[in-house]
């Protein structure tokens, strides 16, 4: 039981040392040529959390759209209100 507390604590200390590597290397400014920014120096960590960013908002644009249309298509496919159920619960 102690030997897996120990080897979850080394492991959880070096994935925090690890983050921690990578941020400040990746903090060195790079040259991006975007035509409206073309030859700014930026942070890479900087470019790395944009594009992060940008790929959880297309996740959650993309899970909303697919939910919106599955709730649409739920709705069409229920039964209406005027119209009668074929079995009908026993009471």
């Amino acid at each position: 039981m102690r030997m897996l507390t120990v080897m979850k604590v080394i492991g959880i200390i070096l994935g925090l040392v690890l983050m921690v590597f990578f941020i400040f290397e990746n903090t060195d400014p790079v040259t991006i040529w975007i035509p409206l920014f073309k030859g700014r120096h930026i942070g890479l960590i900087y470019i790395i959390w944009a594009a992060y960013l940008l790929g959880m908002l297309n996740a959650f644009w993309i899970i909303t759209l697919v939910g919106a249309r599955l709730k649409k298509k739920r709705k069409m496919e229920a039964i209406p209100e005027g119209e009668e159920v074929l079995f009908q619960d026993e009471e």
